[in-house]
């Protein structure tokens, strides 16, 4: 797995909470982030947000700074103050006419800003600054269902905190068809990219030894035959 598919795979798992009081630029801004993220919660104000927050405990915020209510400066200081939360990584966008808010977030452990107005660039380039620190406090884990997950980084099924180890091909074969989870992983695919060059040629027989062996080990069904085919994974 190549960085550009571990941080698209990491990022399905991330949760972001996106915070704009402007209906129209959240609502357009929100469409940007789910292309990113499974895990999208959105707020127009930041009282709304302090509840998400509690409810939803999000890896990234990225919230406007001049809202009603309870405005941008003061719901990340009281994440930070109230609840000594350090870890969730804050982004505020920002007009040009903010600067003088800036001063206040100096001391908050902000991770950057995105001035306004916010494009999928902008928004990709500062999650991709945001991985490394992200994916240094949490392995890339796959959501299957709502009982069972995939550590990408480990090899290793996750059914109810209980861990599964899978042998190497194994786990090179659940990392494809995750890679692939909108399509069918043909037979071809499979050989090429399972079966190396030190193996003999994969049979018919050696891949369903292989798919045996994984649904042996996994408490729910995850791997699908598609007839005449290959195999595509089961995503709930």
């Amino acid at each position: 797995m190549n960085d550009t598919q571990a941080f698209t795979l990491f990022l399905k798992n991330t949760k972001i909470l996106y915070v704009e009081d402007d209906r129209e630029v959240n609502s357009l801004v929100s469409e940007v982030l789910g292309s990113f993220t499974d895990y999208l919660y959105t707020a127009f104000d930041g009282k709304e947000a302090w509840q998400m927050y509690e409810q939803y405990a999000p890896d990234v915020i990225i919230s406007d700074i001049e809202m009603p209510k309870i405005n941008g400066i003061e719901l990340i200081n009281k994440i930070r103050e109230v609840k000594k939360d350090n870890k969730t990584q804050v982004i505020f966008s920002t007009a040009y006419s903010d600067e003088r808010y800036l001063l206040k977030a100096a001391n908050l452990n902000i991770q950057g800003y995105i001035i306004k107005p916010i494009t999928y660039q902008k928004l990709k380039d500062i999650l991709k600054k945001l991985y490394v620190t992200l994916h240094d406090d949490h392995n890339i884990l796959f959501k299957l269902n709502d009982d069972l997950q995939y550590d990408l980084d480990n090899g290793i099924l996750i059914y109810d905190d209980e861990k599964i180890k899978m042998n190497n091909k194994e786990r090179k074969l659940i990392s494809l068809l995750i890679e692939n989870r909108n399509k069918v992983v043909f037979y071809e695919e499979i050989e090429n990219k399972i079966w190396t060059s030190e193996d003999e040629s994969m049979s018919d027989s050696a891949l369903r030894t292989l798919i045996k062996n994984i649904r042996k080990k996994s408490p729910t069904k995850i791997i699908e035959n598609v007839s005449k085919q290959g195999y595509k994974i089961i995503v709930s």
